[in-house]
């Protein structure tokens, strides 16, 4: 390529000349060799001979999955006794962790007083998934994902979730302004335990 010279052509349409200037020789090799490539990867995975950016995606999230479900089943989450729940529901400390969880999390679909909102009210008789304190307990850790409540065994600690559970076991009966209408069966509340002195 040195030696060759810019010259001009034959053509010309009214008076203007053409120049044979053409590419260096190293840019016309990387253009062959993008359009080998790109025939080749058409062929590859065009055609599904080769794994695809979103397969492999699909593979890596299924292995994360089975680890997060292997971690789960090594660390079930251990339900407290229904004795210590109700213990718990007349503890100063687990009361006041429990409502301090439940204004930042619960209060946005139960409400800050739980009359409910978007959820149910949680201070009547009334439960659509069990108003005892285990199943209460149960329903926090599990969630309803069908009706749009996470759940938050995984992301609370254990102390937490207890902590939670006791509060509202201990709002029973509150009768909030704004209540929401009773859903659901009524319940028979479990007695609490009398405070310590």
């Amino acid at each position: 390529m040195a030696e060759f010279k810019d010259k001009l052509l034959d053509h010309d349409s009214d008076g203007i000349r053409e120049y044979d200037n053409p590419f260096p020789e190293w840019f016309m090799w990387l253009l062959y060799g993008t359009i080998i490539f790109a025939i080749f990867y058409i062929f590859y995975y065009g055609f599904n001979y080769g794994s695809s950016i979103q397969s492999g995606y699909q593979a890596e999230l299924l292995t994360d999955y089975k680890a997060i479900q292997d971690y789960y089943v090594a660390n079930p989450v251990v339900p407290p006794t229904t004795s210590e729940l109700l213990a718990a529901a007349v503890d100063e400390k687990a009361l006041a962790l429990g409502k301090d969880q439940f204004i930042k999390t619960c209060a946005a679909c139960h409400g800050d007083q739980a009359q409910g909102l978007i959820g149910p009210n949680l201070t009547d008789p009334f439960w659509i998934h069990g108003g005892e304190v285990a199943q209460i307990w149960t329903t926090i850790t599990k969630g309803v994902p069908a009706k749009g409540m996470p759940p938050w065994g995984r992301a609370f600690k254990p102390e937490v979730i207890t902590g939670l559970a006791a509060y509202v076991r201990s709002i029973q009966g509150t009768n909030p302004p704004n209540a929401r209408a009773p859903q659901g069966t009524p319940v028979t509340m479990e007695k609490l335990p009398e405070k310590a002195p």
